[in-house]
């Protein structure tokens, strides 16, 4: 994918400028009109900085983890799809776009914040940019649970990323949007935030090991774009041993990449110490496994003798020193313990 011009005004104080000059927002603020909303999906969306926010807003692009992704992707072939746009730490909503395409696994936007960590672009079209305080919502609640976790009641400002609200709750916030005037909104920031994206254009651009990482990571990703993790990926390259052997010093069988070389074709390969390790160790395994089943061929009347036996044994002493060289006695008989402490 050819990768967005970068774009920008001297000054972002006139909205008709700003329609004009980025098409993702030239239907911004208007009097919309929504049709099946009661078919529609709706969802919150918190984003980790004014940064992507404000990418998204000019390129019209967005994306997020693989499977929010999917999540996102899922919905959207089953009808509209609106996102509500808010950054962490926000005391605000800073927008409401329109999902216009699903996600396309083979489109990637090179200059989020956070370099080589998201993949895959869906397309969408801004309805309304404008910050509407939190205290607009609070009375629209939602139940959220976590897995392992008891629901919990929450505000829908304080949803984590990527929550699909409720069919009533969505045409609220929609209500709010539409009913709301703000005269504050990202707008403000955004001759700065151009600054910052210009920066990371020519930084990323002139370095080629950027380039380098970009290309091998997105050739990683449109393989399992829904489950991948840029991090996951760098922590399991870090883990990969190197020559074929790993840290302990014995030989781990040769990789496809190692199958030509010369050396694993000798006799001496063979001849270290992992082989006899694996033999030993499987010998072990085979007793143990032996020894289990001797044990479970024993029938329910010897097994409950056994325990009768076994509960009705003699007393029996236990000697160790506690950590001021003090003689420990413990005297066990029918399952319960006393303590005799004896001076040395």
């Amino acid at each position: 994918m050819n990768q967005p011009q970068f774009q920008a005004l001297p000054s972002y104080d006139n909205l008709d400028m700003i329609r004009k000059t980025f098409s993702p927002l030239e239907h911004i603020n208007f009097e919309h009109e929504f049709k099946n909303l009661d078919k529609s999906k709706y969802f919150i969306i918190r984003t980790q900085g004014e940064d992507n926010v404000h990418r998204a807003m000019k390129y019209g692009i967005w994306t997020s983890s693989s499977r929010k992704n999917e999540r996102l992707n899922e919905a959207f072939s089953q009808g509209d799809v609106y996102l509500f746009f808010t950054e962490i730490n926000s005391l605000c909503f800073s927008g409401m776009a329109k999902l216009t395409s699903g996600f396309d696994p083979k489109s990637h936007f090179k200059y989020w914040l956070i370099e080589n960590k998201w993949f895959g672009l869906f397309q969408i079209k801004w309805l309304y940019v404008k910050d509407l305080p939190f205290k607009l919502f609070e009375n629209i609640k939602q139940i959220q649970k976590f897995e392992g976790s008891d629901e919990t009641v929450k505000s829908v400002y304080d949803l984590i990323d990527c929550t699909e609200l409720t069919l009533e709750n969505g045409i609220k916030m929609i209500e709010i949007f539409k009913r709301e005037e703000s005269k504050k909104s990202l707008f403000e920031d955004f001759s700065q935030l151009d600054k910052l994206e210009n920066q990371s254009r020519q930084q990323r651009d002139s370095d080629p090991n950027f380039e380098k990482k970009f290309q091998e990571l997105r050739a990683v990703f449109e393989t399992i774009p829904y489950s991948f993790s840029a991090a996951s990926y760098e922590r399991r390259q870090q883990r990969k041993p190197q020559y074929g052997y790993y840290n302990y010093g014995y030989y781990q069988q040769p990789q496809y990449w190692q199958s030509n070389s010369g050396f694993y074709q000798q006799e001496q390969y063979q001849q270290y110490p992992y082989q006899q390790y694996q033999n030993k160790y499987q010998d072990q395994s085979d007793q143990k496994y032996n020894k289990k089943e001797t044990q479970q061929a024993v029938n329910l009347e010897d097994k409950f003798e056994m325990q009768q036996n076994r509960k009705y044994k003699y007393d029996k002493k236990k000697r160790f020193n506690n950590r001021n060289n003090q003689q420990i006695e413990y005297v066990q008989k029918y399952q319960q313990e006393t303590i005799v402490q004896q001076n040395i």
